[in-house]
């Protein structure tokens, strides 16, 4: 049923369901806890069980969401095949897990949200009606965290940047990244004055956040995905044939500056990577270097879907030296990039498949993108607001995954947002429908 036909309550709750998601993500069980809770055999990050019935309760209304859509079922699972299959990998990675235990239960947390995200794309199917509920959720965040600000400003500041009601200034600057993409695309959606004017509100609210948060990453971020929207949409209005050729040019381009700089260095006797030698990103290089030479272990494999950081030491001890970084009176419970941690967990297998799956959702979407803005109907005009945001959420977690380990991360938004939106990408991207057959087409043409 869509929102006022003859059942609009389905679709209601799957509005409910993603609104309720995303806060849930965003603030978690534990508001206002602004230190981490560290298990002190492990020296990583616990869980609160809520946090784990919460999701089973998610799912659970997500699991009657999708029988009630059982007819178009199936059309979704074969549109979203890759994901699939790479979903089948990550389970068969918990068969060699170093912590078998801590392996299981993440990704049973991955399916979980996988089945919510497949709930929320087959209910949401109206014209706006997810894009709606996206910046329902957004608006409503940026209100609890303006508030708090306002009202309980020194329960919500910390040492190193506003946390308002999250965990930490990392959180909140996420939360408002978030934020500032599903209102500024929303607010290009919005046909009165009113409406333009509380979600211009609403934006300059989650950008005064952001700054405030001083979350670094965050911010950089923004300002690089905010500077490339204009030259993707500006690429994506023009004809298939330039905006394919573009692509070319730029692969080109990149492909011979790369060989170039090498041939200079070569022919000066100089270290290519020379200018970023000294740098650390906030001491990341450390962990990426200790992470690539575990990586390198288990190769093909990998260590078993998310256990490689909260492992018991009784169970691998030998991970447990002087150079391992989740200690209890720092806890670092990712590589700080997640292509590495996909690669050190689900080995070259589980890493190559999963920028597979994400390329795929990011072409699809600039398909979807450009059909739209190749359209003069109203209809083409009134998807094109979403379909940017849709589009540009993959690029933006391609981005962010370079920093921080947000793709495929089942604590992290943004690896809830990657797979909700890349399966609605699947879902609305055009299926071919095979042609009949010739003798089954003449046989129909003599009948008519």
């Amino acid at each position: 049923g869509r929102l006022g036909g003859p059942n609009p309550w389905p679709e209601r709750l799957g509005a409910v369901l993603l609104i309720a998601t995303i806060l849930f993500m965003l603030i978690g069980p534990n508001p206002y806890q602004h230190e981490h809770s560290v298990n002190l055999a492990t020296g990583g990050s616990t869980l609160s069980p809520v946090y784990r019935y919460a999701w089973f309760a998610l799912t659970g209304l997500a699991i009657g969401l999708i029988w009630q859509k059982r007819d178009e079922t199936r059309a979704f699972l074969l549109c979203s095949w890759p994901y699939l299959l790479l979903l089948v990998w990550f389970v068969t990675t918990t068969s060699w897990a170093l912590d078998p235990v801590s392996s299981h239960r993440r990704v049973i947390l991955l399916i979980c949200q996988s089945a919510v995200c497949a709930a929320i794309c087959l209910q949401l199917q109206g014209p706006g009606a997810m894009h709606r509920a996206l910046a329902i959720s957004s608006a409503i965040i940026v209100l609890i965290d303006l508030g708090s600000w306002i009202f309980l400003p020194r329960l919500s500041q910390t040492e190193i940047g506003l946390a308002a009601i999250h965990n930490h200034k990392n959180s909140l600057g996420l939360a408002m990244m978030f934020s500032v993409f599903a209102c500024t695309t929303y607010l290009f959606s919005q046909k009165t004055w009113p409406r333009r004017a509380f979600w211009l509100f609403i934006l300059a609210a989650a950008v005064a956040l952001l700054v405030a948060s001083k979350s670094k990453t965050s911010m950089a971020i923004t300002a690089a995905a905010l500077l490339i929207t204009p030259l993707i949409l500006l690429m994506v209005s023009r004809r298939t044939v330039t905006l394919v050729g573009v692509a070319v040019a730029l692969l080109a381009l990149g492909a011979i500056a790369v060989l170039g700089w090498l041939c200079q260095c070569y022919v000066n006797g100089r270290d290519p990577l020379w200018p970023i030698r000294g740098l650390t990103f906030t001491q990341r290089t450390d962990v990426w270097q200790f992470v690539l030479q575990q990586a390198e272990l288990r190769f093909w494999r990998g260590a078993g879907f998310s256990s490689f950081w909260d492992i018991d030491p009784m169970v691998q001890p030998s991970l447990k030296t002087d150079y391992w970084f989740a200690q209890p009176n720092s806890p670092t419970n990712e590589s700080h990039n997640g292509y590495l941690d996909l690669w050190v967990t689900t080995g070259m297998i589980g890493l190559v498949g999963g920028l597979m799956v994400l390329f795929r959702w990011i072409g699809r979407g600039l398909l979807l993108l450009h059909r739209a803005f190749s359209g003069h109907g109203e209809a083409a005009r009134t998807l094109r607001p979403y379909l940017t945001f849709l589009t540009l959420f993959p690029v933006l977690i391609c981005l962010h995954n370079t920093m921080e380990s947000s793709y495929f991360s089942t604590t992290s938004l943004f690896g809830l947002m990657a797979v909700l939106t890349g399966l609605e990408i699947d879902l609305r991207y055009p299926r071919r429908v095979p042609a009949p057959r010739p003798r089954l087409a003449l046989e129909r043409a003599s009948a008519a």
